[in-house]
């Protein structure tokens, strides 16, 4: 009996130098991070509006953490591509997703039998760097100044109004069957293959109304060429102060567009507090607050549950959307 529990002890301690030896391995490599550049993954081409976000973040995020990032672009798919390879990858702390609604949230009521990741399951929260607020603007021939306005028209003339997007599953496309059911209006959806066309077709009045971003949308109404009728953050943007929230008429209505940070799902949670918590000291400094205002965007900097709380909540209501509005994705 006595070998028998020497057996036994020596058996645990064993385990127990090995398992202290595997947290110090494990402490040591977190330690050590980052000990080579780090990859932020870009679903979209070089020089558009996601790209330059991306290396924003970049530049300050390598300083910060003592280290280099370097920006990678893997268009394709609607940036679902990038999210692939990002939860692909070795959950080490050296790849990173600049992730975006289409590939996160509105993926899972649009695109899961066609994509081969689960953006909840397989993706890890980090930070919502920067919101892009949409403005509801107008064509001055419609006769509306406010949101009050037009949902009263809309429900006098149901189905004579029509509202352009720049694709029906993109954030503007989902704002707008969004805003039919919460405003109980009825009025057409005309999705056009892009902001440009959708614009275009604004501008010549051809369509009524349209969700677009600030860098096209805010020079146009202060030139006086659209009427800017509200904006679809809870609250208003510093970029348009006398615009009020949709919300304000139709309780409960948001439909920003957002950048935000993962990383492949196992990523030590040392890590993530240290992008988080770089992320969080950086997201305002006076320079790039300047940067984003010229594209369009707000600095958010929220923590890793607030985030994943967002994200959770906006997979829900987008969901919802697609189900409600019935919309079909081919």
């Amino acid at each position: 009996m006595l070998n028998t529990y020497k057996r036994i002890f020596r058996i645990a301690a064993v385990s127990a130098f090995a398992a202290l030896m595997g947290m110090s391995s494990a402490w040591s490599q977190t330690a050590a991070w980052p000990s080579r550049p780090i990859k932020i993954l870009v679903g979209f081409p070089p020089g558009g509006a996601s790209d330059v976000m991306a290396r924003l973040i970049a530049n300050k995020l390598g300083p910060a953490l003592g280290g280099s990032v370097v920006v990678e672009n893997r268009p394709g798919a609607a940036g679902t591509l990038a999210a692939s390879l990002t939860a692909r990858s070795p959950a080490d702390g050296y790849t990173l997703l600049l992730a975006s609604p289409t590939a996160i949230t509105l993926a899972p009521s649009t695109m899961m039998g066609k994509i081969n990741y689960d953006p909840a399951k397989d993706l890890l929260p980090i930070s919502m760097v920067a919101k892009y607020p949409l403005f509801l603007v107008a064509r001055p021939g419609l006769g509306v100044k406010n949101m009050a306005e037009l949902v009263q028209k809309a429900r006098k003339e149901p189905g004579k109004i029509n509202f352009a997007s720049f694709g029906t599953v993109t954030s503007g496309g989902l704002a707008v069957e969004q805003l039919k059911l919460m405003a109980g209006i009825n009025v057409l959806h005309v999705p056009f293959n892009g902001s440009a066309p959708a614009l275009q077709a604004l501008m010549g009045d051809n369509v009524d109304l349209m969700f677009d971003t600030a860098v096209t949308a805010m020079p146009l109404i202060r030139s006086g060429r659209l009427i800017g009728l509200a904006v679809s953050s809870p609250g208003r943007s510093p970029m348009a102060p006398d615009l009020a929230p949709v919300a304000d008429v139709v309780p409960g209505f948001e439909a920003d567009s957002w950048n935000g940070l993962m990383a492949p799902a196992g990523t030590p949670a040392a890590i993530i507090e240290q992008i988080q918590a770089a992320i969080a000291k950086f997201v305002n400094d006076k320079d790039l607050t300047e940067r984003f205002a010229t594209l369009g965007a707000d600095p958010v900097g929220n923590s890793t549950a607030d985030f994943a709380k967002f994200l959770k909540a906006e997979t829900i209501q987008y969901g919802r959307t697609v189900k409600e509005a019935n919309i079909k994705v081919e």
